[in-house]
């Protein structure tokens, strides 16, 4: 009976700890006051004949800005013309009226079809936000007149700088700070405006050096896109369908949490039920851990559980493992 009882007093607490964990990573910011994508347009052969380049003018505006950063919450993503198929995304830098863009390469961009009514939309990350139109996301249709933009390399390089430009006038207004200067070789980004233009479109001094005030000679590797692949192929709704997704979310509302947190909730109480099953059984705390595993590695592949989770949770068990196995050979 007393073995039973520390057992039971040691779950709670390894719940507890699970679900102060949980509350963090999961922690959901406030919707923005407005959120709106504001101008987008498509150029190709920027770095190397045949690639693609989205930019975008986004204003995701809040108040007080959610302690997290805008790149956990908040992405600029490419959608096909049915408007669901997701077709490639990147963490947003900045709150506020900023702009940003997507990167193709070559061979990623080989997969475009020039001139479609793309959906490109400035969106909460899932994670945090429900996704409701003109709430936590906006979306404009490319227009196939307007919004691609032709052109060999050097014609391209033009049209980019002269946007540039225009988009650095109105960030210059929306942030009420100076991003641009007059030299006797035009209007150039300056100091603060190289810091906003590299960090939306890495590279960009490369390509169009021109543009700025100060160059600065750098060694370029390879950008990679980020694809969030993983992410969007592990969501609850797409692992166990948007009914048991919504489930979750009627759940956790009850107790004021997100649908996430009440999958992980779950998922946490099925693992330490079978863990403290087994150790009672058998008395062996090695064997209830190890078995407790594939409940947390199940959780992880449905979306209930974050896999940075996971690995720290490993972590800690295979230490546990090689010092009992240890302290067993003394």
């Amino acid at each position: 009976m007393m073995r039973a009882l520390k057992v039971f007093l040691a779950s709670c607490i390894v719940l507890f700890l699970l679900l102060s964990t949980v509350s963090t990573v999961f922690a959901v910011p406030a919707n923005p006051g407005s959120i709106t994508i504001e101008t987008c347009k498509v150029f190709q052969n920027i770095f190397e004949t045949g690639d693609v380049l989205f930019v975008a003018s986004h204003n995701v505006s809040y108040i007080s800005e959610p302690s997290e950063s805008a790149s956990e919450t908040f992405e600029l993503a490419v959608y096909d013309t049915d408007g669901t198929t997701f077709l490639f995304d990147r963490p947003l830098n900045y709150y506020q009226y900023s702009i940003h863009s997507i990167y193709l390469d070559a061979d990623a961009a080989a997969s475009v079809t020039w001139g479609s009514e793309y959906r490109v939309r400035v969106m909460g990350n899932p994670i945090y936000f429900p996704l409701i139109e003109d709430t936590t996301m906006d979306t404009m249709i490319l227009s196939a007149s307007s919004s691609w933009i032709e052109g060999d390399m050097a014609a391209s390089r033009v049209l980019l700088h002269g946007y540039c430009l225009s988009l650095a006038t109105t960030l210059e207004s929306a942030l009420n700070k100076t991003l641009t200067i007059d030299t006797t070789e035009g209007t150039k980004l300056n100091s603060v405006g190289r810091t906003y233009f590299l960090a939306a479109i890495p590279y960009l001094d490369y390509a169009i050096p021109e543009l700025f005030q100060v160059a600065i000679s750098n060694v370029y590797g390879e950008d990679v896109p980020y694809g969030g692949a993983y992410e969007d192929a592990t969501k609850i709704e797409i692992m166990l369908g948007a009914k048991i997704a919504s489930a979750f979310t009627g759940i956790g509302e009850i107790f004021h949490l997100s649908g996430e947190t009440a999958a992980f909730l779950w998922m946490a109480f099925i693992a330490v039920t079978i863990a403290s099953i087994v150790f009672l059984s058998t008395g062996n705390t090695t064997v209830a851990l190890v078995l407790s595993v594939p409940v947390l590695i199940l959780g992880s592949y449905i979306g209930a559980i974050p896999l940075a989770l996971i690995f720290v949770l490993a972590t800690i068990i295979v230490i546990y493992l090689g010092y009992h196995i240890w302290l067993r050979g003394q």
